[in-house]
């Protein structure tokens, strides 16, 4: 027969187990709770700040009246034009929450403010707001609102003092290399000046222009482009001297400088930004950085990167000069009789013009960088001031709360999962008829039901012996374990008897294979609920060895070994007739012998069962532990049928398997049955049920139908006694 081995528990059984196991989930909650609420009693409140920023993007073009106010700002040399993402990193970097440290706390050292700034930056955090968006969201989080509050107002403070420091220096810059070249200027003008007075004076030189007008009209255009050309290679011209000058490698260069090619002025601003940063962080450490090696090797890297760019554009310009200058040779040499007059004084005039040129160019710029700096503005704007909620962001005591209850609720859920799923006992009948043919009688509920905890530690077998208990089974008793009793003698009654029929006395062996499962609580109650039921009842305490069910009942010390022994013949004489149950009848185990298997091995045992059956309807037997002794296979021989105890929680379900539904004695098939004991009421019926169960004793006909089976017993002794 083909059976499923193994079993997982179901929702319900579940379910039961958890609301059996109550106690259990106040417990867990209880400690949860205790912990959130020490939790939230010594965490400090963590309280959020917020303020927003935008930036703006400088732009030369529009004309509305707010793009007018930035043109002013970019009539200078100086534009540097932001990136979005740059503005948060350089908010966030450590470099600016130092200063901040500083700003704050003006008492504290470096290495103080260093940790107080790595903290502030551990709570602030910048946002965009969306991916076009020019606004930044910037949060911080601290135990103080007032502190929070200060800490974002300094930062936007300080970011702005970088950024206007960052303008001004570059502006300060630019305005001292225009100084310097308008000075070279003015010199150059002096001397072609001079140049030009001293070729008139010696060659009686008035006035060419009169002689020229007509012809120079027509170069006109040429002269311009050339002039153009000049200027243009003068600044690529000083540009690559400063270049190349070793010792100018910080030196920052000349933004906007009119040399006509977008990508040099794109690197030159590139490069500029870069020294900025590395002069910056040379404030704060020292050039065996590796940081600041390699910063500097990016500004080389980029330096070569322009000087090259600079001298192909010198050497273009250089091409376009020189096909001008032929053009204009040629035409000179056609229109002037004099060629050598004419083009030495043309050419002196070309050249004053182009540092005439050049020189008030550099005097625009100069006016144009002095009106930046009386107007410098950041690139930021402040549109949120910091502001919150007065309430803390953490911790969220719902939250915490909530949370304490949920895992209070589920550890014990988890455990009481896990232990029933990896337990590999026997808990109830289904794991029976599951994992063996032997027929099934009944289950005994576990009638310690106050010792939760031990009932726990019984049901999923962790080694806890159960206590030994006593006679629970009354007539006037109504709970769940006289139920039980009750169910499990009706069962009895219609699945053995059909096993056999015809007969009269039946004997049964009360039967296990290891200690303490309460086989003889078991065989107690269930002759005391035959007896109860009317019949004539003999129960014969077998267990020549403890004699366990003569100290439960307190029988006298003479009893079964008397009789096999041969010192008493009757053993009537020797039956104990307990009080308030006059259809049952206990042969106590009398003296403890040291021979008990010879005893039980001698035919007096036969003969004694031959008397016994003509005088009772049914006979119960305990025995010792049959695993351990030989007694209860002795007293196989005599008996119709074998009642297996097992206990929930003390079996292995694969041990099932070893056990035969039928035995074959002296030829006679001999069936076993199995009672299940200790499994958990709570469990199996429900907590609600049980209680609902037993406190249905309270119900005035279940009073009275009890009072009449008293009378009903009591009346059947009286005939008993007049009969013997």
């Amino acid at each position: 027969m083909n059976k499923s081995k193994e079993r997982t528990i179901s929702l319900s059984e579940l379910w039961h187990l958890c609301v059996a196991r109550w106690r259990w989930f106040a417990a867990s909650v209880l400690v949860s709770l205790f912990l959130a609420v020490n939790y939230l009693v010594k965490a400090p409140f963590l309280y959020t700040r917020t303020a927003a920023i935008m930036v703006h993007e400088e732009s030369s073009g529009g004309s509305s009246a707010e793009n007018k106010g930035y043109d002013i700002n970019q009539l200078g040399i100086v534009k540097q034009n932001e990136n979005i993402d740059n503005v948060v990193r350089h908010i966030t970097s450590l470099d600016m929450m130092m200063e901040v440290a500083r700003r704050l706390y003006p008492e504290i050292s470096d290495d103080e403010a260093f940790e107080r700034a790595v903290d502030i930056q551990s709570r602030l955090s910048a946002d965009i707001e969306g991916l076009k968006s020019t606004i930044i969201d910037l949060t911080y989080k601290d135990f103080s609102t007032l502190e929070a509050e200060r800490v974002l107002t300094m930062v936007i403070d300080v970011y702005k003092d970088k950024i206007l420091e960052s303008k001004v220096k570059i502006t300060q810059d630019a305005s001292r290399f225009i100084d310097t070249r308008l000075q070279l200027l003015r010199d150059d003008l002096d001397e072609v000046d001079d140049s030009i007075a001293v070729f008139k004076s010696r060659y009686g030189i008035t006035d060419l222009e009169h002689v020229s007008d007509i012809y120079l009209q027509q170069q006109n255009q040429s002269d311009a482009e050339i002039m153009k050309l000049s200027s243009q290679k003068a600044m690529a011209e000083f540009i690559r001297d400063l270049l190349e000058d070793k010792s100018s490698r910080h030196q920052l260069l000349l933004v906007n400088s009119g040399i006509n090619n977008s990508m040099i002025e794109a690197q030159i601003s590139l490069y500029n930004t870069l020294v900025l940063e590395l002069q910056s962080h040379l404030k704060y450490t020292s050039e065996q950085n590796p940081l600041i090696v390699h910063q500097e090797e990016e500004i080389s890297s980029l330096r070569t990167k322009i000087l090259s760019n600079i001298k192909n554009h010198i050497h273009t310009i250089d091409i376009q000069l020189s096909s001008l200058t032929d053009y204009n040779d040629e035409a000179t040499s056609k229109i002037i009789s004099n060629p050598s007059q004419a083009k030495h004084l043309a050419t002196i005039e070309r050249e004053r013009k182009v540092k005439e040129s050049l020189y008030m160019y550099l005097l625009q710029k100069k006016e144009e960088n002095e009106i930046s700096i009386t107007y410098l503005s950041s690139n930021i704007e402040t549109i949120e001031i910091p502001h919150g909620s007065g309430k803390p962001t953490s911790p969220k005591r719902a939250r915490v709360l909530f949370a304490a209850v949920l895992i209070g609720m589920l550890i014990p859920v988890v455990v009481l999962f896990l232990r029933a799923t990896m337990d590999e006992s026997v808990r109830d009948r289904f794991d029976i008829e599951r994992n063996s043919d032997i027929p099934f009688l009944g289950e005994v509920p576990y009638s310690g039901r106050e010792h939760s905890l031990e009932n726990l530690m019984m049901r999923f077998g962790k080694g806890r012996k159960a206590k030994a208990s006593g006679i629970v089974v009354g007539p006037d008793i109504l709970n769940a374990s006289n139920e039980a009793f009750r169910v499990l003698r009706n069962n009895m009654d219609s699945i053995v008897a059909d096993k056999f029929s015809g007969q009269g006395c039946r004997v049964y062996l009360l039967k296990s294979t290891e200690i303490e499962v309460g086989k003889t609580f078991v065989g107690m109650n269930l002759a005391l609920t035959k007896a109860i039921g009317g019949h004539r009842v003999l129960f014969i305490d077998g267990d020549l060895r403890q004699a366990s069910a003569s100290r439960l009942w307190r029988t006298p010390l003479v009893g079964l070994s008397d009789y096999l022994n041969g010192e008493e013949h009757d053993y009537q004489k020797l039956v104990w007739h307990p009080e308030n149950c006059p259809m049952l009848d206990v042969l106590p185990a009398g003296a403890l012998p040291t021979n008990p298997t010879e005893l039980l091995q001698g035919p007096l045992l036969d003969n004694l069962f031959a008397d016994i059956r003509q005088h009772y309807d049914c006979v119960f037997i305990d025995s010792p532990t049959a695993s351990i002794l030989a007694d209860a296979d002795i007293f196989e021989r005599t008996v119709d049928c074998t009642l297996f105890v097992i206990r929930a929680g003390r079996i292995k379900r694969h041990q099932l398997n070893e056990l035969s539904p039928i035995q074959i004695i002296n030829g006679i098939s001999k069936p076993q049955y199995f009672i299940l004991n200790g499994v958990s009421i709570d469990a199996r019926y429900g907590y609600d049920y049980v209680h609902k169960y037993e406190r249905s004793e309270e119900d005035k006909n279940t009073v009275e139908i009890s009072k009449r089976t008293i009378l009903l017993n009591k009346l059947i002794f009286k005939k008993r006694n007049k009969t013997t």
